[in-house]
């Protein structure tokens, strides 16, 4: 018997089981493929550690605290520059006035870009003190990011859906007002204080708290099949593992921690109405990643040292973003986000042809780097990031809340935000009422 069973390697669920297992529990962590770190997966490419899910670590999150907790080396992320690519032209400026001015746009796009841009910079310093959201003002995060746009003219509206999609999943129809200030807005006014690189990748923090953890029982090739309670309130799990041929194995635990994506979950036990209508409410689309690493050392190339972040309407992925502008050491990397591409699964295989047609389409955003591609790699996920969606918001409460006070829901989706930020946060909400459960029962 388990204090807590723990299903889900990702970083909601090794953050729970690190802070469960400080606190003296007795832990097992089930994870149903061989690896540990969920969407913070970093791979190598030709010496570079390329994030392919998560990118950067949130100042002043539960993400950032565990970082510096543990270790891991850290720098911030400190763009200078906001780019576009629309109409087969790609225009990277330090200065907004300056982009706009020179995209091939007619006057009216052009007016109603500049005007766009000069409300979301307003919005964004009346709504942050130092990058950090300060608390929304009333039905703000019930306004979606699509009144923002819906009155612009075509061309520019196809611009900002794909900025706003590259720094926050969602479709801005679909995205809170309040959070497209937080992932897409900061990239606009070149925020410099509220991001901050993983040297390593985002998958170091993953891997620091797994090899922190010293009693807690790992399993990895652990699929959960079933989750059910007996009638002395006890949690039992039906697990299959690869060595099972066909037996399968049980567990029981007094509390159970589902750190899996909201989809997974219906699936795996029977829950209550209010629980089911909450997830309901969920959206985890799929979404590709391409991660290039180039040679930029001829000098005719050190501009491109300074791309952060390049907005690109009308291609595969939606926006390309260089994690560390301005290193100066001749290299550097991007990585392409494709949210609205969604799941992709050939993309996976790599005789698909899909990794070369997504460079072709880099390509088409950076010519001048043709032939100065050191390696890339590229990675498609059924589920994606939670979106922030004003309904998602308003489910919140029934999201978090424990089914019979036994049965723990951990995950981006039932945080305040998304993302890998959000997951570490809901692994020290979860874990805090776990311990008071426990506590309560003695």
């Amino acid at each position: 018997m388990y204090d807590v069973a723990i299903i889900g390697g990702g970083p909601a669920g090794l953050a729970a089981a690190y802070n469960l297992e400080r606190a003296g529990q007795k832990v097992v962590l089930l994870e149903e493929t061989g690896r540990l770190g969920g969407r913070a997966k970093t791979v190598d490419v030709h010496g570079e550690p390329v994030n392919m899910g998560a990118m950067f670590v949130y100042a002043g999150t539960a993400s950032h605290e565990l970082a510096v907790e543990l270790g891991v080396a850290l720098e911030p992320f400190k763009p200078t520059t906001f780019g576009i690519h629309v109409n087969g032209a790609t225009v990277v400026s330090a200065d907004n006035d300056d982009l706009v001015e020179r995209l091939p746009l007619t006057e009216d796009s052009r007016n109603g870009l500049r005007a766009f841009i000069e409300r979301a910079t307003s919005e964004y310093y009346a709504n942050t003190v130092d990058g950090q959201l300060r608390p929304a003002t009333p039905g703000f995060g019930e306004e979606s990011a699509q009144s923002r746009i819906s009155n612009l003219p075509q061309d520019v509206q196809e611009i900002l859906t794909a900025a706003i999609r590259g720094g926050s999943v969602a479709h801005p129809s679909e995205l809170s007002a309040t959070y497209a200030l937080r992932y897409f807005a900061s990239y606009l006014v070149k925020e410099k204080k509220n991001r901050v690189v993983s040297l390593k990748g985002m998958e170091a923090i993953p891997a620091a708290l797994a090899d922190a953890l010293q009693s807690t029982e790992v399993q990895l090739h652990h699929r959960v099949e079933n989750v059910f309670q007996d009638s002395e309130g006890q949690w039992n799990l039906r697990i299959a593992t690869n060595s099972d041929r066909g037996a399968g194995r049980n567990m029981t635990a007094r509390h159970v921690v589902l750190a899996v994506p909201a989809p997974r979950i219906a699936g795996m036990v029977q829950l209550p109405e209010w629980k089911s209508k909450a997830l309901d409410a969920v959206q985890t689309p799929g979404s590709t990643e391409l991660g290039v690493v180039v040679d930029i050392s001829a000098p005719e190339l050190a501009v491109v040292d300074d791309w952060s972040f390049i907005a690109a309407a009308g291609r595969v992925f939606d926006v390309v973003i260089n994690p560390r502008p301005g290193r100066k050491d001749g290299t550097a990397q991007f990585v392409c986000y494709g949210n609205s591409a969604g799941y992709i699964e050939e993309a996976n295989d790599p005789t698909s042809g899909v990794l070369e047609q997504w460079i072709e389409e880099f390509l088409t955003v950076a010519p001048q780097l043709r032939g100065r591609i050191l390696g890339a790699n590229i990675q498609s996920w059924q589920h994606c990031f939670s979106l922030l969606t004003p309904t998602r918001a308003t489910a919140l409460p029934q999201l978090q809340a424990p089914v019979d006070g036994t049965l723990h829901f951990a995950g981006d989706y039932s945080s305040e935000t998304a993302g890998t930020h959000g997951a570490y946060s809901e692994a020290n909400r979860v874990s805090h009422d776990v311990l008071h459960a426990l506590s309560a029962a003695m």
